[in-house]
Parts: structure tokens; sequence; C-alpha cells
């Protein structure tokens, strides 16, 4: 379900119901290849990387000049679709807006899901979600009951910590 507010009220939450699912998805992940394919960036590598919980694959370009990471190392992953609990995302950054996701995480990105394939394989239930984080790009493969959330053209949050 969706908040009904108008944009001020969407900006100050105590006058909207709380009913916005600001996460998509959050699980571990583990590191299982860095730059597969050769590195094609100084400051930036490709992850591929596996969730413990629901064996979804993610593949994400990350700025390690900002945020190294190492081979098998651990990371808690999360989508999301809003910063603030219970109020949807305005489209803009507000850093006096209160509590924020943001907090909870060492590493984020802001894109848009500009590519959604569902396989045709029987053998197979995944569905592909290609987002773009202006230049910086992320492929998430899984089930599509755990990716319901992530939309075609729709905004998302990748927040990334180290466990």
């Amino acid at each position: 379900s969706r908040v009904v507010c108008t944009t001020w009220r969407a900006l100050h939450p105590r006058h909207c119901k709380p009913s916005v699912r600001m996460i998509a998805l959050e699980d571990t992940v583990q590191v299982k290849h860095i730059d597969r394919e050769g590195k094609k960036f100084d400051k930036v590598s490709r992850l591929d990387c596996r969730s413990e919980n629901y064996d979804i694959e993610f593949v994400i370009d990350v700025n390690t000049d900002l945020y190294p990471v190492k081979l098998n190392e651990k990371m808690s992953v999360a989508l999301a679709t809003s910063l603030q609990a219970g109020v949807p995302d305005p489209g803009t950054y507000m850093p006096n807006a209160g509590d924020s996701l943001l907090d909870q995480y060492d590493y984020a990105m802001y894109g848009k899901v500009y590519k959604w394939v569902e396989e045709k394989e029987k053998s197979s239930n995944a569905v592909s979600i290609y987002v773009s984080f202006g230049g910086l790009l992320m492929m998430v493969r899984g089930d599509p009951r755990h990716l319901k959330d992530l939309q075609p053209d729709g905004r998302v949050y990748l927040l990334m910590r180290k466990v």
C-alpha cells in the first residue's frame, strides 16, 4: 500500500500514515570475485557477490577508492526505496530530515532501475534487475518474490557495510 500525501506532508512523516516499506531487500553477501573480466577503471571494481539467506546474485560496481573491498569479505547489503521510515522518497537528499538509513551504513549509492528481465526458462524462476547509479552499475538476480519491490523506472538506494 502507498501513503497518499501532498509533497509537504511527505516530508513531514507525523502527518502521514507510515505504510511505505523502505527496505526492499536486506541480506549478508560474500564477495566471490573482484574484477572477473579485468579491471576497467582505476578507482572502480566490479564485485560478484552471493547472498546468504535468499540465494541472490549481485554484480556491483563500487568506488574502491572510497570503499575498499577484499575477496571473500562479507557485507550487509540493503536495497531501499526510501531512507526514512514510513516516508516515500522525495527525490532529493535532505540532510536535516532526521534519522536515516544512511546512519546505519558505510557506503551508499542512489540510482534508477533501467531494466527488469524475467527469465523464460522452465527450470529457473528468476528475475534480473539492472540499476544505474550515474555510471556505476548493479545487476541483481534471484527469485522474484524477494525482488518484487524493485520496479522498472523505480528509484533505489544501495546501502553497504562490512560485517
